[in-house]
């Protein structure tokens, strides 16, 4: 399985520098007929980590030339308590009808644990520009716009020094954006989970999202994928593996594989 992620036409950069323009610090209701804009975080699975913990700062998204807050609280989340999809909204507000191009998360915190040892994280730009992303999208008035923020935890984390004794961790994400109105999902249970079972959703080859297994009923959900055709890949640490190609993922389903074993 490769290790590089299908972005599905959505880009995503981190900007080093600060924008010169000013946040918008107005209330977002002033707008005569506001749309309504809700932020969603997930991740993909780590198994080398404990804990990842992120402290955001604020949520904002980017029109014309202002930023629209979607929160400006401190919130700390465990992104690995967000898997097979569980998600927590990090960002609501009512919001100005138009075209967004960037959401902006603030982060003023970030460290990883590792065999219960808490080790600090570098988070580049975190707390002062943030992290920008795409892709554009248009809020209608009167319309609720709901999206979901992927992180890929595995290639989120750059450490230092040897891989088996790191020095030093960094955050840079590695992030899969999609609004959720238009996704789907595939599950499966997994009848002997007993050794650690990973699963893909594969396009291409390339790993659009993953999922572990629940290590006792062997549930796992694969979620959050656009419309389309996926292969499936499921390995577990004695090279056990399950395959499957050509499922078909529909806006808001689930396509269920039943029960499977490696």
């Amino acid at each position: 399985i490769r290790d590089s992620i299908l972005a599905i036409g959505l880009l995503l950069f981190i900007s080093c520098q600060e924008n010169s323009t000013p946040i918008d610090s107005n209330n977002n209701n002033n707008s005569p007929n506001p749309g309504h804009l809700r932020l969603y975080l997930t991740d993909a699975p780590a198994s080398v980590y404990d804990s990842v913990k992120i402290t955001f700062s604020g949520v904002s998204a980017h029109l014309d030339s202002s930023w629209i807050i979607l929160s400006d609280s401190l919130m700390t989340v465990d992104l690995l308590e967000l898997t097979n999809g569980n998600t927590v909204v990090i960002g609501s507000s009512d919001v100005p009808a138009g075209l967004y191009t960037q959401i902006r998360l603030k982060i003023v915190d970030a460290y990883v644990v590792v065999e219960g040892n808490k080790h600090p994280m570098d988070v580049p730009s975190g707390s002062t520009s943030g992290l920008k992303f795409g892709p554009e999208f248009t809020i209608n008035e009167g319309a609720t716009y709901e999206m979901v923020v992927d992180f890929d935890i595995n290639r989120s984390i750059v450490t230092t020094g040897p891989p088996m004794n790191p020095k030093k961790y960094k955050l840079k994400p590695h992030i899969r954006i999609s609004p959720m109105a238009i996704t789907g999902s595939i599950s499966g249970i997994v009848s002997n989970p007993q050794h650690l079972p990973v699963a893909y959703a594969l396009q291409n080859n390339d790993t659009i999202t993953s999922s572990l297994p629940d290590s006792t009923n062997g549930y796992f959900m694969l979620c959050f994928l656009p419309a389309g055709l996926y292969d499936v890949s499921i390995r577990d640490t004695l090279d056990q593996i399950y395959e499957q190609t050509g499922i078909t993922v529909q806006e808001g389903t689930n396509t269920d594989l039943g029960i499977i074993t490696l």
